[in-house]
C-alpha cells in the first residue's frame, strides 16, 4: 500500500492536506497502537546542532479528540553548546530502525481542545518551539 493510501486511511483529510500544503516530505504509520507520521529534513532553530531532522509524532488512535503528547527526533539534537535541550535527555522509542529522542512536551487542557484542534494545531506547537529554539 502507497504512503498515500495508508495517510489516507488513518489521517482526516485535513491533517493529510496540510501536510501535503506546507510542502512536507512525511510518510505514515500504524505502529504499537499509534498513528505515526514521519516528517524528514524539519528545520531547527540556529541554536540547535544539526540544522535539521526527522521528526515523529505518535498520535493515539483517537487523535484529534485525544491530545498528541510529545515528539520525537532523529538525528539526536542538542543545543549548540553540546548539551541536551530541557526534557530532550531520553531515548526511549525504536521506530523506522531508528532510535529517537524524545522531547517531553506535554499539553494542557487550555492548549487542546478535543473536536476542534487536529495536526495543524500540534505541528504548529512543534514547529514553534524546534523554530524559535525554546
Amino acid at each position: 500500500m502507497s504512503n498515500a493510501a495508508i495517510a489516507q486511511v488513518l489521517l482526516a483529510g485535513e491533517d493529510q492536506q496540510h501536510l501535503q500544503d506546507k510542502g512536507y516530505d512525511f510518510a505514515v504509520a500504524q505502529n504499537a497502537g499509534f498513528i505515526c507520521v514521519l516528517i524528514r529534513n524539519f528545520m531547527l532553530a540556529s541554536r540547535y546542532t544539526p540544522t535539521t531532522c526527522d521528526v515523529l509524532l505518535r498520535l493515539p488512535p483517537n487523535f484529534p479528540m485525544a491530545k498528541p503528547d510529545m515528539f520525537w527526533t532523529n538525528p539526536h539534537v542538542r543545543l549548540t553548546n553540546g548539551s541536551y535541550p530541557p526534557q530532550a535527555d531520553v531515548f526511549d522509542v525504536n521506530f523506522d530502525g531508528r532510535q529517537w529522542q524524545r522531547w517531553s512536551r506535554h499539553l494542557d487542557s487550555a492548549q487542546w481542545r478535543p473536536g476542534k484542534d487536529n495536526l495543524r494545531t500540534f505541528l504548529g506547537i512543534i514547529r514553534r518551539e524546534l523554530q524559535e529554539g525554546l
